[in-house]
């Protein structure tokens, strides 16, 4: 006699409720491997339930491996290959040791990666009360909730099952157009076929590692520099070049030097707001830097993850401006001027770069986020976007101003110095040694 009680009020359906029941007894041992359980008619005239909700719970019993059902047969208890595995109760039998060892089977580069994102979170767990600094991300109070919600509404209803599917691994070509609008604005002239779509600047550069440094080559960079970047070079086996910073960007000529010794795979630059020190490069800066790649014909990877956000004094455009021979491939981002977990931004580059990038990412994710992209360019079409830009500016301005005023009121330039930003979101404070 199988006793299975149905309760009529539950909101769980009739057959679950069954299913859940049966399992309980087999883990409990009040059925045991090779019992029988009745009929499917016999069960469902005690319980008064439909025999087809009977028969859709044996079938839900034997996928999930607790019951042998044959044709024309009874349905049996599964003697199942052995229990889920669980922890041991405090004090208990310990639990029993995994087969593999992940430390030794993970590769040097990865065992490195996870000990490096492992200490990050560890220093990074501000306690109550407390404003974490160390946290370069979009304040997510300040993110347009309700347009956000209307243009997911509004794309799902003007393109429905169309941005269900798989997209194009370059991204949605109408978010491209509006991309390439947008870098024109910063004098950057680029089709949609010279845009790819991209889950943030990160996956960006990720891309552009994989398409053109190998184990063991040489990556420019500047020092210090943005330490996801750094992390994401070493776990691909970039080596290192250190070029350092100055107080108007790249030293150049450490670069010249360096790019005599030996052809590196690119140089990575942050022009501006420079993450960490918040530098922004000048004109004349930016065109020496071309002009040094160009006669190495070496790339150049612009990171422009704040080009939005200059609200004080003039605005330099970007190196990609002025990128006559292609060989700068720009990585830009929404995230850090709508909210973090956007993750859409996008590679400018030379039309070929980008069917490259566009090919490796296939074998990695198949395509970006299609109705992420829909709505961001119905969030661009509406306006919405510029507003949110000019919104984010008068807001940051003000933090800004009242951050550098309570730096000098606070701060004893003995003991620290630090330049003041074009915009951005970035301070960096230079600890000067103790005097003797």
């Amino acid at each position: 006699m199988l006793l299975i009680d149905i309760d009529r009020a539950s909101t769980v359906p009739a057959y679950q409720q069954i299913v859940d029941q049966v399992v309980r007894l087999v883990e409990d041992g009040a059925l045991a491997a090779g019992d029988r359980l009745p009929a499917t008619r016999a069960l469902a005239e005690p319980l008064g339930v439909h025999r087809s909700t009977v028969i859709r719970a044996y079938a839900e019993l034997w996928a999930l491996g607790y019951l042998e059902s044959r044709p024309g047969s009874y349905s049996t208890v599964r003697q199942r290959a052995r229990p889920p595995a669980t922890r041991a109760p405090e004090g208990g039998t310990p639990a029993p040791q995994p087969l593999i060892d992940w430390e030794r089977a993970a590769t040097s580069a990865s065992r490195r990666a996870h000990a490096d994102i492992r200490d990050q979170e560890r220093t990074r767990i501000a306690p109550a009360g407390v404003i974490d600094l160390a946290r370069l991300a979009a304040d997510s109070r300040l993110a347009p909730q309700d347009e956000i919600r209307s243009c997911l509404r509004s794309a799902l209803a003007r393109q429905g099952a169309e941005i269900l599917d798989y997209g194009d691994a370059r991204g949605c070509l109408a978010l491209r157009e509006a991309i390439s609008r947008r870098m024109r604005a910063h004098g950057v002239s680029v089709s949609p076929d010279e845009v790819l779509v991209t889950n943030g600047a990160q996956q960006g550069i990720d891309l552009v590692l994989r398409l053109l440094a190998r184990a063991g080559d040489a990556v420019a960079v500047e020092s210090p520099t943005y330490s996801m970047a750094l992390g994401l070079f070493r776990l691909h086996g970039a080596a290192l070049r250190e070029i350092p910073m100055r107080a108007d960007g790249m030293d150049l000529d450490r670069l010249e030097r360096s790019l005599a010794r030996g052809r590196p795979a690119f140089v990575y630059t942050v022009p501006n707001f420079h993450n960490p020190t918040g530098v922004t490069t000048g004109q004349s800066h930016r065109e020496r830097l071309l002009a040094l790649c160009e006669r190495r014909r070496v790339p150049i990877v612009e990171d422009g993850f704040e080009e939005e956000m200059k609200y004080f004094g003039r605005v330099v455009l970007p190196i990609k401006s002025m990128d006559e021979g292609q060989l700068v491939i720009y990585c830009g981002t929404f995230s850090k001027v709508l909210f973090a977990g956007a993750r859409i931004g996008w590679v400018a580059a030379a039309r070929e770069c980008v069917e490259r990038l566009a090919a490796l990412r296939r074998y990695a994710e198949i395509a970006p986020s299609t109705i992420l992209q829909a709505a961001l360019h119905d969030f661009c079409e509406r306006g919405y976007y510029d507003r949110h830009v000019s919104r984010m500016h008068r807001i940051f301005r003000r933090r800004m101003q009242v951050a550098l005023r309570a730096l000098r009121r606070h701060v004893d330039p003995a003991w620290a110095e630090w330049q003041e930003p074009g915009g951005g979101y970035l301070i960096w404070l230079r600890l000067k040694p103790p005097r003797r």
